[in-house]
């Protein structure tokens, strides 16, 4: 049980160890939250049996005493590409999701700035996506630019050493379970293991 407790950012070795990481799977340690009763499923996912996300969270692992007085603020376990086909030419859309260890409210338009390797030599430049509610759910983020101009052979990485934190940009990312703005949310995403796409001529 004690390895059940929150961990350090950029790992989900903590949660319930029977859960998988499989997007397809209906039972993955994505969906899963750290709530004040313990690690729960995230309402209105497959696992719930129902797409109500108002409906009460379903706790897969209870903790002792009150779990939610030692969550501390919600910590990044997991980010990822929506999509892993970019094709080159202008108005293209790059959208990135980022999984917290419990549900977040965010205010306002964050932003995330991805790494471009620049291979093409035509000079894009870095890609800036933003905080859109469309496609987010209570724990998990996306942020996505549909303006860019992409050049084949370009590499864009997410994660790693060298990513930049998400940038606030005048809004805010916080505990959705302590309300307000009372905990801000960690924004730190050099802890995951960087993943990148590659731009193709068709």
């Amino acid at each position: 049980m004690p390895l059940w407790g929150k961990a350090a950012a950029g790992t989900q070795t903590q949660k319930p160890k029977w859960l998988s990481t499989d997007e397809n799977s209906a039972y993955k340690k994505q969906d899963c939250i750290g709530m004040p009763g313990g690690w729960a499923m995230r309402a209105g996912t497959a696992a719930s049996g129902n797409g109500n996300t108002s409906a009460q969270q379903e706790v897969l692992a209870a903790m002792k005493g009150n779990f939610g007085t030692t969550l501390a603020a919600p910590s990044i376990t997991s980010a990822r590409f929506i999509t892993s086909s970019h094709i080159n030419g202008g108005s293209k859309t790059i959208t990135v999701e980022v999984t917290w260890d419990e549900r977040v409210t965010v205010a306002g338009s964050p932003q995330i700035v991805l790494a471009n390797g620049n291979q093409s030599t035509d000079g894009d430049g870095n890609a800036t996506l933003t905080y859109t509610a469309t496609g987010s759910t209570a724990n998990r983020k996306r942020f996505t630019n549909a303006g860019l101009t992409l050049s084949t052979n370009d590499v864009y990485t997410l994660g790693g050493g060298s990513q930049a934190d998400i940038a606030l940009n005048s809004g805010t990312i916080s505990d959705t379970t302590d309300g307000g703005t009372t905990t801000a949310a960690l924004r730190v995403l050099t802890a995951l293991t960087a993943q990148t796409i590659t731009v193709t001529a068709s």
